[in-house]
């Protein structure tokens, strides 16, 4: 009969039950995002339907990987429980956590580099934020090779630490840059025009989006850096572990309701009424039709989705060389 597990152990495993049953909740919630995507966002360039795909595929593969743990957790090694403690000490198949976990980091931080791109034109911090993510991988790589070595190493901690340091670096970096442009870009936008709404649609995607997923890195790194200097060790490993098993899908439903998240802010930019400029604001219907009237120069036109014209001022036409990109990229 195998010997009853210490309160710190039944910890630990409880915790990653729990951990893996929150995973398959968010694969359930990225296969509705996976097919809402499907069907509203078919004239999508390329690159991104692939970029999909391919999320699609390593979220599904790491909720395959998690469900054989438990597997082998709750079934297989159900009557030796020692074993089923140490199974990620021991199996190959947990192990492969870790890596996956990075993967799916640095692909979907790869994502918003592109995004950043799209709103700030500004090569130097879209490079820094990519040395970052690179970084990130590396590190993950190292901690993984101690993984598949020698996880009790101390070695194994400190890398897992960096990696989970350097990816909390590029989320923030990412999220505070974005959100920088975005109201560096909103200054030259007219209040009530039809570039505001997108705005501030944009703004409030990037913070909610970006939260979850930064959140979990945090705390998953804190439980790490506790694991490394012995303090709590049952709660620092059930808390690790099972953050690092649910932050991948953060990570993807992160990008998912960004891409999702289009769709609403081409109807508020759609349904947003037709502002003139500033200067134009009391004058009566005929001196409105004479700046209408006059030379195309004076005002600048943005195409939205809808295929409306609507006018915006010359200075956020300069700010905004690529308004519909800006839309259709993020």
């Amino acid at each position: 009969m195998p010997s009853p597990l210490t309160s710190a152990e039944t910890t630990i495993l409880g915790g990653l039950d729990l951990a893996i049953a929150a995973d398959v909740f968010l694969q359930g919630v990225l296969c509705a995002q996976f097919a809402h995507y499907t069907n509203l966002n078919t004239r999508d360039c390329l690159w991104l339907k692939l970029f999909v795909t391919g999320l699609a595929l390593l979220t599904t593969l790491k909720t395959i990987q998690i469900l054989g743990v438990m597997w082998m957790q709750n079934v297989t090694l159900f009557e030796d429980l020692g074993a089923a403690l140490s199974l990620w000490a021991t199996h190959w198949v947990p192990k492969l956590t870790p890596i996956l976990e990075a993967l799916i980091a640095v692909y979907v931080q790869s994502f918003f580099c592109r995004r950043l791109w799209t709103i700030s034109r500004n090569l130097y911090v879209v490079i820094l934020c990519m040395i970052a993510s690179t970084f990130a991988l590396v590190s993950g790589i190292v901690a993984v090779f101690f993984t598949f070595t020698n996880i009790s190493s101390p070695k194994y901690s400190t890398w897992m630490s960096i990696h989970l340091g350097a990816a909390l670096c590029t989320d923030l970096l990412l999220t505070g840059s974005t959100a920088f442009y975005l109201l560096r870009h909103s200054k030259a936008a007219l209040p009530r025009g039809p570039t505001a709404p997108i705005l501030n649609s944009l703004l409030r995607v990037t913070i909610q989006s970006a939260a979850p997923a930064a959140l979990c890195a945090f705390i998953n790194f804190v439980a790490v850096v506790l694991l490394y200097k012995q303090t709590a060790i049952s709660v620092s490993a059930t808390i690790g572990g099972g953050s690092n098993t649910m932050l991948p899908q953060l990570y993807a439903w992160s990008a998912m309701w960004t891409l999702n998240s289009r769709e609403d802010i081409h109807l508020a930019a759609e349904n947003s009424r037709h502002t003139l400029h500033p200067e134009l604001q009391g004058t009566s219907d005929s001196e409105t039709s004479d700046y209408n009237n006059h030379d195309p120069t004076d005002h600048a036109v943005m195409t939205l989705r809808s295929g409306q014209d609507r006018l915006i001022s010359p200075s956020a036409a300069q700010k905004f060389p690529q308004n519909s990109e800006l839309v259709y990229a993020v």
